[in-house]
Order: C-alpha cells, then structure tokens, then sequence
C-alpha cells in the first residue's frame, strides 16, 4: 500500500516538477550633463537621462511548460533619475509590458511594445548604426530618420533562427486608443514585417512597417498611409566596424526628429534618409562616429527640405557593468524643415550602470 501511495503521489508532482519558472529584477541607470547650444536660442547645461542605456528597472519571467514550450513576461518602466518621474506618465510599465509563449517553432508576445523600428524594446530589429538614436536627438539617427515608437494592443511573431535569418511580424491593432473604444475602422494601426540576417562579421536587417493613419486631422480625412522602407548592415574588420543604413519614408505625417504627427499635414512627407557609422577600439574603450543626412518634400505645401548631423562618442567601461562617456555632435536643418526643427550642437559627458 505505501508503494502504492508513493507511485501516486509521484505521478501528481511529477507535471508540477518539470514546470521550472524564473523571476529576475533588472535595470539602467544612466545620466550626464549636456551643454547645447539650438539656432536661435541661448545655450542650455542640464542634467540628462538615458544618453547611452535608457533609465528603467523591470521584471521579467520564465516557466518552462516541458516539450520545448514556455511562457514568458516583461514589465519594464522607465524613469529620469534627476527627480525620478517617470518617463511615461499615468502608465506602470510604459516602456513595455507583455506576455508570450515561446518554443521550437519561435515565440509570440501580446502587450504594449516597441515597433520594428524604435530602437526600443525586445522586438525592435533597427540596425546598420553605431549608436542609433542614443546621445543627443540631434546627432541621432532620428534627426534624418523616421524613427516609429512603443504601440499599444500588439502581437508580435518572431520565428526561430534558419541558417542566420530570422524573421519577425507585428501588428498593433489600436496603436495609442484601448482596443474597446470605438470601432476598429476608426483606430490608428500598425504593421510591420522585418529579418535579421547575421553569418560571422556580417549582420544585416530590413523591414518595413506601415501606419494607416485612420484618425482624422483636424477635422481632414487621411487617406494615404505612411510606409517606411528601411534597410541595414554592418561588417566587423576586426580593427574598425562598419555600419550602413538607407530609410525611405512614403506620406509619413512625422518629420525627422519632430517625434508627434505634425498637426497641419494630411498628404504628408516623402523622404530618402541615409546613415553612415563606424567604430573601432581606443584606449581600452571605444571610439565612434556617426553620421546621417535626410531630404524630403512637404507634399501639403510642396516644400522641399533637408538635415544632416555628424557625431563622434567614446566609451569606457569601468567594469563589466558601468561605463563613461563622452559625447559631441552638430547638425543643420535646411528649407522647409525649419520652420518645425532646427539643430545646433551639443557635447555630453556621463555614467552609466546597468544590474
């Protein structure tokens, strides 16, 4: 009978065993001060959050559920060290915040995340930049790309590796309105449809993503969508990296660097953007130097206009958890993008720490 009850009794744990399961709190912790000097206006020293890592702590999970399977979460918000607001006001976890199911077939995620091309998040695949969107917004690859951000109401796809490719889908179906609101017609959405490729020294990404842009402006119907075609790669030389970036936007109601829809257009802006990077090792640290350059035409005004910014950053680890850097950038704004965005320099110098 005890065998018995011992054979039974392993039989009922035995599922509850196998289900293994992981919580880990992490985080960035990232500021420097920033002297910047605008066209136009005076010149600004302030105290600066997320110039290399994005300031945020989070939780993330795992519970292995046996054949290969899992599911996972990540709660992830983010905050400005100088006075410890947060980042996304009146959301808990406004960076991120999802949960999925992963296994041999690859993984699928539902929540708030970032877009394709955000430079942000778990499921963002911009590449072919050094440093991206990091330093100052004016020597950014934002300030001559159109760089979408977090969407609300999304599912994700992200397929396991074939032979270095991999490919990932997204869609959100209300990109900043509850999915409960209104009828589904009206909503703003989003689609994207990216890969990555990495072989050796050689990693490279392209995607496209599309905004429809549903919502009326200003009482005017949009009835064009914004594509955005962007393509990337960089090549290790093992004494220099090598980074390459080409954007084309088609009716995008953003501009370079004017992160919100610009009120007034409803055809939009088409635009050719480029971006040009490398980095190599320097003093135990590493150097780089980034450039971007973008030119377009205001369809609603038929105003043409360009920007091009040029940056070089270093950066020193301390330990294998923090680092300094220094940072210096200049760009210009030219034509019709005047009147939205003008650019000058700035230098920043910081720490940074992740745990």
């Amino acid at each position: 009978m005890k065998k018995l009850l011992a054979g039974v009794s392993l039989c009922l744990l035995t599922p509850f065993a196998l289900a293994e399961s992981s919580v880990t709190l992490y985080g960035q912790v990232d500021t420097g001060l920033t002297v910047q000097k605008i066209k136009g206006a005076s010149t600004t020293v302030s105290f600066t959050n997320g110039n290399w890592y994005k300031t945020l702590w989070g939780i993330k999970g795992q519970e292995d559920l046996g054949n290969g399977n899992s599911v996972f979460f990540d709660l992830e918000q983010g905050f400005n060290i100088d006075d410890g607001t947060a980042t996304e006001p009146g959301d808990a976890f406004g960076r991120q915040s999802y949960l999925g199911i992963s296994g041999n077939w690859g993984q699928i995620a539902f929540g708030r995340i970032g877009a394709l091309g955000s430079d942000d998040g778990t499921y963002t695949i911009m590449g072919g930049s050094v440093y991206a969107t990091k330093f100052s917004p004016i020597g950014g690859i934002n300030s001559a790309f159109i760089v979408t951000e977090w969407m609300d109401n999304t599912v994700v796809y992200k397929s396991p590796e074939f032979s270095g490719l991999q490919l990932t889908a997204m869609y959100s179906n209300a990109v900043e309105t509850d999915d409960s609101e209104g009828k589904w017609s009206t909503h703003d959405h989003y689609y994207g449809l990216g890969a990555t490729y990495s072989n050796g020294a050689l990693n490279a990404n392209a995607y496209w993503e599309m905004l429809d842009n549903k919502t009326p402006n200003t009482g005017e119907p949009r009835d064009k969508a914004t594509n955005l075609f962007t393509v990337g790669a960089s090549y290790d030389f093992g004494c220099f990296k090598l980074y390459g970036s080409y954007q084309y936007a088609l009716h995008s109601l953003q501009l370079p660097n004017v992160h919100h829809s610009v009120s007034m257009l409803t055809k939009g802006a088409n635009q050719h953007a480029l971006s040009l990077s490398v980095s190599a090792p320097a003093a135990g640290g590493t150097f780089m130097l980034q450039s971007q350059g973008a030119i377009g035409k205001i369809e609603d005004t038929d105003s043409k206009y360009n920007a091009w910014s040029v940056g070089a950053a270093y950066l020193y680890p301390l330990s294998k958890r923090t680092l300094v850097y220094f940072h210096t950038t200049y760009g210009e704004t030219g034509r019709g993008l005047k009147e939205y965005v003008s650019y000058g320099w700035a230098a920043t110098m910081g720490l940074g720490h992740t745990f």
